[in-house]
C-alpha cells in the first residue's frame, strides 16, 4: 500500500490542502497503521479522510477548518498510551476516534479522560469512563445477537490466537453456528483461519456499504483509497467523524467557540442519522441504537446469512 509511510511520522493535517483563512480545530484518529492489524487502520483511515475532505471543501464546520491528526499505535497497548499522550498535549484537538481494538482502546482511554477529550470509543468493554462515547456493540448486544449460537468469548480481539475457533469446530453440534467479533470481518481472518473460516458468522457494529443508508459511499471512498476496499469499519469510521462534526457545529452554535467540554456535552445530546442508522447515546454513553449486523464467510467472501 503506497501510503503506508505517511503514518509513520504520526501526523497529517488535511487543512494544508485548502487555501483558507478559517480558524482550525483538530480531530485525532489513532489506529493500527502498522503490524498485524494494519488492514483495520487503512480501512478506517480513508473514511475519516473522506469526511474531513468533504467538510473542508464545503466551507468547514461552523466556520472552522478541520485538521486531522493520524497516529499509529500498531495495535500495541503501550504505544497506544504514548500516542494518546501526544494527542492530549495538543490543545486544538477537540475529539478522538480510536483505537479500534479493545486492548489499545482501554490502554489509551485514561489519558483522554484526564485531558477531558471526548473519545469515540470502539470497544465492547464495560470499563469506560463517562468521558468516552461507545460507538460499538456492548457486551450484552454482542451476546444477545444470535443468542443460540456459540459466541467467541469477549474480548476476542486477537487474530494471532484462533484456538477457540478451531477447538469449537470439533464439537458434536449440528447445525453449529459460531459467531465472532467485528475483527473477524477482516480479510486476513480467512487467511489465518483457513478452512475453519467457512460458514463462520461475525457481528459488525455497522453495515457493509451496500447495506448502509447510502450505497454510493463506496464510490466516494474508492476515489481516494488507492485500492483499499470499504467494509463495515469504513462505514462506522465515516459516521464517527461526521458525528463529531455535528457535535462541533452544535457546540459552536451554543457557546460561540468549540471546546472539548462543549463537544462532549453536544455528543451526549446527539441525534444523528448516519450511514449506520440513528446514533444517540444513553446515560452511560453507550450507543442507544447499536445492533449487531450479522454476516457470514462463504467461500472466502462476506455474505448475508
Amino acid at each position: 500500500m503506497p501510503a503506508l509511510k505517511l503514518f509513520a511520522a504520526g501526523c497529517l493535517l488535511l487543512t494544508a490542502c485548502f487555501p483558507v483563512t478559517r480558524p482550525v480545530v483538530k480531530i485525532a484518529l489513532v489506529a493500527p497503521f502498522e503490524g498485524r492489524y494494519r488492514e483495520v487502520g487503512y480501512e478506517i483511515n480513508y473514511s475519516v479522510r473522506l469526511a474531513v475532505r468533504e467538510a473542508n471543501q464545503n466551507g468547514g464546520v461552523a466556520g472552522y477548518s478541520i485538521g486531522l491528526l493520524a497516529f499509529d499505535d500498531s495495535g500495541d497497548p503501550d504505544m497506544a498510551m504514548a500516542q494518546a499522550r501526544k494527542v492530549a498535549s495538543d490543545p486544538q484537538v477537540i475529539a478522538v476516534l480510536g483505537h479500534w481494538l479493545d486492548s489499545t482502546t482501554l490502554a489509551a482511554v485514561p489519558e483522554y479522560d484526564a485531558a477531558g477529550i471526548p473519545l469515540i470509543a470502539t470497544t465492547t468493554s464495560p470499563d469506560l469512563p463517562i468521558s468516552a462515547f461507545r460507538l460499538w456493540l456492548t457486551q450484552s448486544a454482542y451476546n444477545n445477537t444470535l443468542p443460540s449460537a456459540l459466541h467467541c468469548p469477549l474480548p476476542c480481539d486477537s487474530l494471532e490466537d484462533l484456538d477457540w475457533l478451531i477447538s469449537h469446530l470439533q464439537l458434536p453440534i449440528s447445525p453449529l453456528q459460531i459467531v465472532g467479533p467485528p475483527l473477524w470481518s477482516q480479510p486476513q481472518f480467512t487467511r489465518l483461519a483457513g478452512p475453519a473460516a467457512e460458514d463462520v458468522y461475525f457481528l459488525a457494529p455497522a453495515p457493509l456499504p451496500a447495506d448502509s443508508a447510502d450505497p454510493t459511499f463506496t464510490d466516494h471512498y474508492r476515489a481516494i483509497s488507492f485500492g483499499v476496499e470499504p467494509r463495515s469499519y469504513a462505514v462506522l469510521a465515516y459516521d464517527a467523524t461526521r458525528l463529531v462534526f455535528d457535535a462541533l457545529a452544535r457546540d459552536v452554535k451554543t457557546n460561540g467557540a468549540p471546546t472539548r467540554a462543549g463537544v462532549a456535552a453536544a455528543l451526549a445530546q446527539a441525534d444523528y442519522a448516519g450511514l449506520s442508522g440513528k446514533i444517540s447515546f444513553d446515560s452511560n454513553h453507550d450507543w442507544a441504537e447499536a445492533q449487531g449486523w450479522v454476516y457470514q464467510w462463504k467461500h472466502g467472501e462476506v455474505a448475508k446469512p
